[in-house]
């Protein structure tokens, strides 16, 4: 979703002079809701990568929005996305590459949402065994994570409640190659291939204002992943993923948001899918186990309508079992950021946070809220 509306980089890059419909006759400020929403056609999007996992790096989407009767009687208190499709791809600086098209579409008055993609990567990462804590390290290895992917994510609400039951499917096609294996891990096949065939059954909970920029509401959202050779892999393994937001408003110029995310993995899994603590500051996939939690707040004060300052704050843990957590090494991140309201219409934000992590000082361009998918 991030990358998808992230075409609203555009707004601020792609016209040299002022057009009124870059103008919000309401207030008068900039805002893109219009040019989004009613420009004909593929737009070119700039794509500007700051995850320090991978590296800083850049791409282009070509992405069309298209208002649907749904989305156009969309209000403040029941947003409803419009029909997004394109293609994008993009590069970075350690080598890694990406392409691929992604559709979303919500239907018969948001009873019915829909998410697909399909993507091909070449990804360069570093494994440093469960934990990676420099206390507890096993390894630093380097490796490259190349092939497909093809995602769908079908969901159905329950009457006019906000209780979502939902199916996923996720298959993949990946070639695994590690980079100077060291002794400790010398029978370790430097490369492997493998597919992952995986089904998932998903019950939500959504009761938030906006799902590009919530500031009120709930999300609780409790995933159970099962990948086996029956469902198109050649690897059986289970994984389940339990997801909890909250926003809230405290007045017009205060709100909080927090998060709590949490994921298992069972011993079959490979490597690449070990769960991470998840938490701005620290690089994906950096501190891995067989379960990870993270725990993230925000506080948010809005001293315009427009403009939002955020201060948050993290804690995560990773570990081989549950009853390891207790005792394992925590990580935590801080850090400041702030929003711009560039899109009324959608209720969509855009800004910068900096966050200082364990080990280094990360920035992030947002595109929406940070915890949205």
């Amino acid at each position: 979703m991030k990358f998808i509306v992230a075409l609203l980089l555009l707004t601020f890059f792609s016209t040299a002079q002022a057009q009124s419909i870059f103008i919000d006759p309401q207030d008068g400020f900039l805002d893109g809701s219009e040019w989004l929403l009613k420009h004909k056609g593929f737009l070119p999007v700039p794509i500007i990568i700051t995850e320090p996992a991978v590296g800083y790096g850049l791409g282009v989407a070509l992405v069309f929005m298209h208002e649907t009767e749904d989305s156009k009687n969309s209000t403040a208190q029941k947003f409803i996305a419009p029909t997004v499709y394109g293609v994008l791809g993009a590069a970075t600086e350690n080598g890694t590459q990406l392409g691929g098209g992604f559709f979303m579409h919500n239907w018969d008055h948001d009873h019915w949402r829909y998410l697909g993609a399909a993507m091909a990567a070449s990804i360069n990462l570093d494994f440093y065994g469960n934990s990676g804590f420099q206390s507890q390290r096993q390894f630093d290895l380097g490796y490259n994570l190349k092939g497909w992917l093809m995602f769908h994510d079908l969901r159905r609400r329950f009457e006019d409640s906000n209780f979502f039951l939902g199916l996923r499917y996720i298959y993949s096609d990946l070639n695994v190659s590690f980079e100077n294996v060291p002794p400790p891990l010398a029978a370790l096949d430097p490369e492997q291939e493998n597919r992952n065939g995986g089904a998932s059954v998903l019950i939500s909970y959504d009761s938030r204002n906006n799902t590009l920029s919530p500031d009120n509401g709930f999300l609780a959202e409790y995933r159970y992943n099962i990948y086996s050779e029956n469902l198109g892999g050649d690897l059986n393994y289970h994984t389940q993923d339990l997801d909890l937001q909250g926003y809230f408003r405290v007045n017009p110029q205060w709100g909080l948001a927090t998060r709590w995310l949490n994921n298992w993995i069972d011993d079959n899994g490979p490597f690449y899918a070990k769960p991470f603590i998840n938490l701005r500051g620290i690089p994906k996939m950096r501190y891995q186990g067989d379960v990870a939690t993270s725990l993230e707040g925000e506080a948010r004060y809005s001293p315009h309508p427009r403009w939002q300052i955020l201060g948050f704050g993290g804690v995560g843990k990773a570990g081989d079992e549950f009853s390891d957590l207790s005792s394992a090494e925590t990580a935590s991140s801080y850090g400041l950021g702030f929003r711009y309201l560039i899109a009324r219409l959608l209720g969509f934000q855009m800004g910068l946070d900096v966050a200082r992590g364990p080990e280094e000082t990360v920035f992030y361009i947002q595109a929406g809220g940070p915890w949205t998918f």
